[in-house]
C-alpha cells in the first residue's frame, strides 16, 4: 500500500499534476496518454505535439509511412482539443474508414463519435453547438454533396487519406478537394493524415498544402517557377525547410527501435468449380454482357453489376438470394406499371459496402411508366429468367470453395502451430448468405465449436445469448456503453478472444474492431479492393500483433478473371507479403477503393474472351503498379523523407519523457487519490483497485474502481478526466497549509534518492510557489506553468546552513511524513535571492523557446515575399520577351507602318515590365509593413503576463 501522505504533499502533488508544460514536452500531453487505452510510441508523441505546438499555422501534414498509427497520433490531437472543451470536430474520411474511426476514437481515447450521413445530418449539426457535442465523421463523398451544410465554424478538421485531395491545384477539375477546401476555410486548424503526401509531380504538395493555407506559396505560378522550373537551383532546399515546417514525416527505419513488425504469410489454396456453378457463372455473366437490361437505370447498371458479379463470386446461395431480389423488385415495378424506383432497385441485398451505400444515397431517381405492351413482355422474359438462374443457384448445394476452406484451416493452423500463435482464425465474405452457408460446412465437418458469426446487424439468437451473457459479466462496469448494436459487436468480439475459435464475418467486421489476438485471416471472398483488402488485414495485423499473421486466399482455376485479380493484388500490390503489404505509392496511386472495383467490373462487363480479359488486366496492372519515375522518387525523398537529421535524438528523448511522465503522473494522481478519498473507499493492494462506498460527486458511481490495470468485471475505469478525479485534484489544490513543522521518515518511505539521504538527522525551511507564464498564439492557449521551490538547512554546530534546490525540494516531499507538528513562523525573505533566479531561469526558458513562433512567422512572410518576387520575375521574363521579339520583327520588316506598328507593340511590353516592377515595389513593401504589424502583435503576445501563487512554507526535518 502506497504511504499515507498530507495535505501540504497532496497539494503540491495536485498542481504538479495539473501545471501547464511547455508545448514540446510530452508532460502536455500527460492527462490525454494516462487516459488513453493505447501506449502510444515516441513518434507519435512527436507527431502530436508537432500539430499542437504550431498555432500560427492553419494547418499541418501528418505524413508517416504507411503502418506507423497515424490514426493515433490524430487522436491525441483530438482528445487535446476535447480536453479543451473545443468540441467542434470534424474528420473526414474514406467511407468505409468511418466506423473504423467511430470505434477507434472510443475504444482508444473515449472520444465520443458519430458519423454523418443525408439522414442524421440534420440532427447530429443541430446538436453540434451543444452540450450533446459529439466528434463528427463524414466521407469525402458527403463533403461533395453537402458542402453548403458543412460551411461551418469549426475548432479541428482531420481529413484521413488525405492524398485524395493532392489535386486540388488542377482547378475545375478537382470538385471534391475545393469542396474540402471551402469547409476547411472555416476551420481554427486542419490536419491533414497521408502516408502519401507527393506521387507523381510537385504541384500535388502545392495542391495539399493549399488545402489549409492558399497563401503558404503565394500561387501556383510562384511555386512552380521556385521549385519546378529551377528544381536544381538553391531553392530545393528551401522548399524542404518549408514543407518542414508544416509537415511530419516518420520512416519506418526511424521507428523501428520502438515497434516490433510482424509478418504476412500468404497461403493461397486453389480449388476447380463443379459443372453446374461453371454453368451458371457463365449464365449470369452472359445477362450482365446484354446491352438491353431491365433490372437496372442506365446509372446503376455498372454499380448493379459489380455487386451481382461480387455474389456470385461468393457462393451460390449468395447469388441465388440477390438474383431473387431484383426478379422481386421487377415484378412489383411491372405490377404497378412503373419501370424504376432509381434507388430502391438497387437495394438487392444487406451485405452492402460503406462506399455502395453512399453512391446509392446520391443516386437520382427516375421512372417513365411502362406503358407498352412489347416493352411489357420483354420485361417479365427478364423476371423469368432472373428467377430460372435463382432455382439453378439454389439446387447447388455444395460449393467447392467451401470444401477447401476446412483444407485451407488445416494448412493455416498448422502454421500457427508451428510459431506458437493461439489457434484463432477470421473467415471474411461479402454475404450473409454465404456467411450462414459456411457456418453449416463447418458445423457439418465437425468444426462447429467456438464458431462465431459477426455481421451488420448481429442479431441472431446465438448473437443474443452471447450478448446476454456479456452483458450479465461486465452489469455494473464501464464496458458497457449502454448503445446495443455497440455493445453486441463488442460481445462477440470477446466471446471469439476468450472461448472462440473461428469468427465468420461480412465487411460489417472490417471497420473497427480490433484482432490482433488472432493471427489467421481468410479471405473466402478477396474484395476487388486493394484498400479493403487492407482494411481487413489491418483487423489483425496491427499494435499488439504477436505472431506473423496467415492470410489465406483462394484461387479459382476454372475462371480467368478471378485469377486474374489475385494475381493483381499478390504480385503487382503485394498485399499479401512482407511486413506492410501494398506500398505508399500504390495505395496512393489508387484514389478511390470503389473507382477501382468498377474498373474491374467493366473488364467484365466487356471482355467476351480469355484473350480480351488478359489484355485488359494487362493493361490495368500497368496503370496501377507502375513505380515513381526516379526524378519524381528522389524529388519526394529530398522534400519529405530527410527533413529532420535530429529525429532519432528527439524520438530517444521523447521514449526517456514518456516513461518518465507517466510513471511520475501515475504515482501521483494515485497518492492524491488514496488521500482525498480514505473516507469513502477502500483501497486494495497497491491503490490500483479501489471500492468506492460513497460518491462525493455527481457521475461517479458507487461500486469497484481499477487504475491503470486490466479491466475487471463490474467495475469502472478510474480515468483522469473523469469527474471523480476532477473532484479529488481540485479537492488537494485548496486545503489549508499554514506554515507547520512536518517530520519525513526514511526507513518508512517507498522512494528515497541518494541526495535526500544526506538529509538525514537534519532539519530546515521550504518554501513551494506555483508561477504561470501566460500566453495565447491565435486560437491556442500556450501558457506554462513550473514549481518554483527552494529551501535551506538548518546551521549545524560545524556547519553553515545549506541551500537546497527545487529538486531536492520535490525529493523531500516525497518522503513518508510521520508527523504533522503545530504552526510556526516562517521568514519567506530568505527564499527571495533562490526562488528569484529560478524565476528568471524559468522565464529566460520560455521566451527563447516561444521565439520561434516569432521567427516561423518571419520566416513565413519572407518566402512569401520570394515568392511573389520568383511571380513578378516570371512575368518580368514573359513581358521582356515579347518586347524583344517585337523589336526584331520591326527591324525585319521593310514596311514603314509594320515597323511602327511593333514599335508600339515593343514599347507596350516595356511599359508593362516597368509597371510590374513598379507593382512589385509597392506590395513588397505594403507586405514588409504588414509584416512588421503582425510581429509586434506576435511579440506582444508572446510577451504575456507572470503571475506566482504561494502555495505553502514549511519547517522540515529528516529522521532515519
Amino acid at each position: 500500500m502506497t504511504p499515507p501522505i498530507t495535505d501540504y504533499q497532496a497539494k503540491y502533488y495536485a498542481h504538479e499534476l495539473q501545471r501547464s508544460y511547455a508545448n514540446d514536452h510530452v508532460g502536455k500531453l500527460a492527462g490525454l496518454l494516462f487516459d488513453a487505452q493505447v501506449e502510444p510510441k515516441p513518434h507519435q508523441i512527436d507527431a502530436a505535439l508537432f500539430a499542437l505546438q504550431t498555432p500560427f499555422l492553419p494547418g499541418v501534414i501528418l505524413a508517416d509511412e504507411v503502418g506507423l498509427g497515424k490514426t493515433i497520433e490524430a487522436g491525441i490531437v483530438i482528445t487535446q482539443y476535447w480536453a479543451e472543451r473545443k468540441r467542434r470536430v470534424l474528420i473526414v474520411a474514406p467511407s468505409s474508414l468511418r466506423q473504423q474511426w467511430k470505434q477507434e476514437l472510443y475504444e482508444k481515447f473515449l472520444i465520443p463519435a458519430d458519423l454523418l450521413d443525408a439522414k442524421s445530418r440534420d440532427r447530429l449539426l443541430r446538436a453540434q453547438d451543444t452540450q450533446k457535442a459529439q466528434v463528427l465523421i463524414c466521407s469525402y463523398e458527403f463533403v461533395l454533396h453537402h458542402e453548403a451544410a458543412l460551411s461551418r465554424q469549426w475548432d479541428l478538421i482531420v481529413a484521413d487519406e488525405a492524398h485524395r485531395l493532392r489535386n486540388y491545384w488542377n482547378g475545375d477539375r478537382a470538385k471534391m478537394p475545393s469542396a474540402v477546401a471551402r469547409i476547411v476555410s472555416h476551420a481554427n486548424k486542419t490536419v491533414l493524415l497521408t502516408a502519401t503526401p507527393l506521387q507523381n509531380k510537385l504541384d500535388e504538395l502545392y495542391g495539399l498544402v493549399s488545402i489549409f493555407d492558399q497563401s503558404y506559396f503565394h500561387s501556383l505560378e510562384a511555386f512552380r517557377e521556385r521549385y519546378v522550373k529551377n528544381r536544381d537551383s538553391l531553392d530545393g532546399d528551401d522548399l524542404a525547410e518549408r514543407v518542414a515546417t508544416v509537415s511530419k514525416r516518420t520512416l519506418r527505419r526511424d521507428a523501428e527501435k520502438y515497434i516490433r513488425f510482424t509478418k504476412r504469410s500468404p497461403l493461397t489454396v486453389e480449388f476447380t468449380p463443379s459443372i453446374e456453378e461453371t454453368r451458371l457463372y457463365d449464365l449470369v455473366n452472359d445477362y450482365l454482357q446484354r446491352e438491353e437490361l431491365f433490372a437496372f437505370a442506365g446509372s446503376q447498371r455498372h454499380l448493379s453489376a459489380l455487386i451481382i458479379r461480387k455474389r456470385l463470386g461468393s457462393s451460390t446461395y449468395a447469388v441465388a438470394s440477390t438474383l431473387e431480389n431484383i426478379a422481386n423488385r421487377l415484378a412489383d415495378e411491372l405490377a404497378e406499371g412503373r419501370r424504376r424506383d432509381g434507388r430502391g432497385s438497387l437495394v438487392i441485398d444487406g451485405d452492402l459496402t460503406g462506399e455502395e451505400l453512399e453512391e446509392i444515397d446520391e443516386t437520382p431517381v427516375a421512372g417513365p411508366s411502362v406503358d407498352d405492351a412489347s416493352l411489357h413482355e420483354r420485361i417479365k422474359a427478364e423476371i423469368d429468367e432472373l428467377r430460372e438462374y435463382a432455382s439453378l443457384a439454389r439446387s447447388i448445394k455444395v460449393n467447392q470453395k467451401a470444401v477447401k476452406l476446412i483444407d485451407a484451416l488445416d494448412q493455416g493452423f498448422e502454421r500457427l502451430c508451428e510459431v506458437g500463435a493461439p489457434q484463432k482464425a477470421i473467415i471474411f465474405t461479402d454475404s450473409t448468405r454465404t456467411q450462414e452457408y459456411i457456418a453449416r460446412t463447418l458445423h457439418g465437418a465437425g468444426r462447429g465449436d467456438g464458431v462465431v458469426l459477426f455481421n451488420g446487424t448481429n442479431d441472431s439468437p446465438e448473437a443474443t445469448r452471447i450478448y446476454k451473457e456479456w452483458l450479465e459479466r461486465n452489469k455494473g462496469g464501464d464496458l458497457i456503453t449502454g448503445i446495443p448494436g455497440a455493445d453486441r459487436r463488442k460481445a462477440l468480439v470477446d466471446e471469439f478472444r476468450d472461448r472462440g475459435t473461428i469468427m465468420i464475418a461480412t465487411e460489417a467486421a472490417a471497420e473497427g474492431i480490433n484482432l490482433q489476438f488472432c493471427s489467421m485471416l481468410v479471405n473466402y471472398d478477396l474484395p476487388w479492393n486493394p484498400q479493403r483488402v487492407e482494411q481487413r488485414i489491418g483487423r489483425v495485423h496491427r499494435y499488439g500483433q504477436k505472431y506473423n499473421v496467415v492470410v489465406v486466399n483462394f484461387s479459382n482455376k476454372g475462371n480467368l478473371a478471378e485469377q486474374r485479380i489475385l494475381e493483381l493484388l499478390t504480385e503487382k500490390f503485394h498485399l499479401f507479403e512482407s511486413v506492410f503489404g501494398a506500398s505508399d505509392e500504390v495505395l496512393g496511386a489508387i484514389e478511390d477503393g470503389l473507382d477501382f472495383e468498377k474498373n474491374i467490373a467493366a473488364i467484365l462487363n466487356d471482355c467476351r474472351t480469355a484473350s480480351q480479359i488478359d489484355a485488359a488486366f494487362a493493361q490495368l496492372e500497368a496503370q496501377y503498379s507502375d513505380e515513381i519515375l526516379k526524378e519524381m522518387s528522389q524529388a519526394k525523398s529530398k522534400v519529405f523523407d530527410n527533413l529532420d537529421p535530429n529525429v532519432q535524438d528527439r524520438l530517444k528523448s521523447y521514449d526517456a519523457q514518456s516513461g518518465e511522465v507517466l510513471n511520475k503522473f501515475e504515482r501521483l494522481l494515485l497518492a492524491v487519490t488514496h488521500h482525498e478519498l480514505a473516507e469513502v473507499a477502500d483501497f486494495q493492494g497497491d491503490g490500483r483497485h479501489f471500492t468506492l462506498h460513497d460518491s462525493p460527486v455527481a457521475d461517479a458511481p458507487i461500486g469497484r474502481y481499477f487504475f491503470k490495470s486490466q479491466p475487471l468485471p463490474n467495475a469502472h475505469q478510474y480515468r483522469y478526466a473523469s469527474p471523480l478525479a476532477r473532484y479529488v485534484v481540485d479537492g488537494a489544490k485548496v486545503h489549508a497549509t499554514p506554515p507547520r513543522e512536518l517530520t519525513f521518515s526514511l526507513s518508512a518511505s517507498d522512494r528515497v534518492g541518494a541526495a535526500v539521504k544526506q538529509l538525514e538527522g537534519k532539519s530546515g525551511a521550504l518554501t513551494v510557489n506555483l508561477i504561470t507564464f501566460s500566453m495565447h498564439a491565435k486560437h491556442d492557449d500556450i501558457s506554462e506553468s513550473y514549481m518554483l521551490a527552494a529551501g535551506y538547512t538548518d546551521p549545524a554546530d560545524s556547519e553553515q546552513s545549506e541551500r537546497i534546490d527545487d529538486e531536492l525540494v520535490a525529493d523531500l516531499l516525497n518522503l513518508a511524513c510521520v508527523k504533522v507538528g503545530d504552526e510556526v513562523s516562517i521568514d519567506d525573505t530568505q527564499f527571495a535571492v533562490p526562488l528569484e533566479a529560478q524565476r528568471a531561469e524559468f522565464k529566460r526558458e520560455v521566451q527563447g523557446r516561444n521565439a520561434r513562433y516569432y521567427n516561423q512567422q518571419e520566416e513565413i512572410l519572407d518566402r512569401n515575399i520570394k515568392d511573389r518576387r520568383a511571380e513578378f520575375d516570371a512575368k518580368v521574363r514573359d513581358y521582356r520577351a515579347k518586347e524583344k521579339e517585337a523589336r526584331k520583327t520591326s527591324r525585319n520588316t521593310d514596311d514603314p507602318l509594320e515597323q511602327l506598328r511593333f514599335k508600339k507593340d515593343a514599347a507596350k511590353w516595356d511599359r508593362k515590365a516597368d509597371e510590374a516592377e513598379d507593382d512589385y515595389r509597392l506590395e513588397k513593401r505594403r507586405l514588409r509593413d504588414e509584416a512588421d504589424d503582425i510581429l509586434d502583435l506576435i511579440a506582444q503576445a508572446l510577451s504575456g503576463t507572470q503571475r506566482t501563487e504561494h502555495l505553502f512554507s514549511i519547517r522540515w526535518r529528516v529522521n532515519p
